[in-house]
């Protein structure tokens, strides 16, 4: 039974579901929307909804908020010598891959979605993927 189950495990472990989701919600911020299974499009709604909701309030603590979620990390970490960056390099990074994310969200989707209540995001079925006969869906953000 599931009885106070809460999330999908999605056939992975925690550490890879994880990778997996932000991810996509990072490709759905960028693009608008994203091909994915059913499951995965279900889990991916329960992390975007907050954050356009954090964008529509726009705030330096819901940037930072948004920030961890899309960047990964809060500050530059003394790690990042073990991998030969200096911090010029790691800041570039950085960019690449959340920051110009993170300036999306609050300067187009947030004020976009400004009067809207909830309901940011819609999965629509696609029917069964060829390869496996997993159901497919697509989730989009509603303009």
């Amino acid at each position: 039974m599931r009885h106070r189950v809460d999330r999908r495990k999605l056939g992975l472990p925690s550490d890879q579901r994880r990778a997996l989701l932000n991810n996509l919600a990072r490709q759905l911020i960028r693009h608008g929307y994203v091909q994915t299974t059913e499951g995965r499009a279900k889990e991916l709604r329960r992390i975007v909804e907050p954050l356009v909701t954090l964008a529509k309030k726009d705030t330096l603590d819901a940037r930072r908020r948004a920030r961890r979620v899309l960047v990964g990390h809060g500050t530059a970490s003394p790690g990042y010598r073990k991998i030969g960056l200096t911090t010029d390099e790691l800041a570039e990074r950085c960019l690449i891959n959340g920051e110009d994310l993170v300036k999306h969200l609050f300067d187009v989707i947030g004020p976009r979605h400004k009067d809207r209540p909830g309901g940011y995001t819609r999965i629509t079925k696609l029917g069964q993927r060829r390869g496996d006969g997993a159901p497919t869906a697509v989730i989009e953000l509603v303009d």
